[in-house]
């Protein structure tokens, strides 16, 4: 699977999760977050390894994703401190719900601008092939990586 189309199954999946954390009872909502916060993690990870960083190294490619990458670590870092106080948070707290809400909707900006701005530059610097090749990549990962590239 080409690497653009993995990163939007990704989404939609976490789009559903954050949906259903926010809709649960507040003794399920701190199971459910820590079964996404790893794959948030991944998927930030592959989004880096596999995209973003070669795509601002490619001269070919459009120079606004050379920004890109540097607007993207910034606003990881700013979910990274979301995340990080969730996990300090107690579930049943109204503040953890909260904190969680501004998450979800923070995410929900970036994906837009993913989706409408970033990934079609991406698509035409490089096609089908070597999307293809760096999807493959992305699946190969293991779910360990994260916590060793951090």
């Amino acid at each position: 699977m080409q690497a653009i189309q993995l990163l939007k199954q990704e989404h939609g999946k976490a789009k559903a999760a954050f949906q259903e954390i926010e809709t649960a009872p507040a003794t399920k909502r701190g199971a459910l977050w820590e079964k996404l916060r790893p794959e948030l993690e991944m998927h930030e990870k592959k989004e880096e390894t596999y995209l973003y960083g070669p795509a601002a190294r490619d001269p070919q490619a459009d120079r606004s994703l050379a920004e890109w990458q540097a607007a993207h670590h910034r606003e990881v870092q700013e979910a990274e401190g979301l995340i990080k106080a969730i996990s300090h948070l107690d579930p049943t707290d109204s503040k953890w719900l909260e904190t969680v809400k501004k998450l979800h909707g923070a995410l929900e900006q970036h994906i837009q601008k993913e989706e409408q701005d970033i990934w079609p530059k991406i698509e035409r610097a490089w096609g089908p092939a070597r999307l293809e090749s760096a999807g493959t990549q992305m699946a190969a990962m293991a779910p360990g990586e994260t916590a060793a590239a951090r």
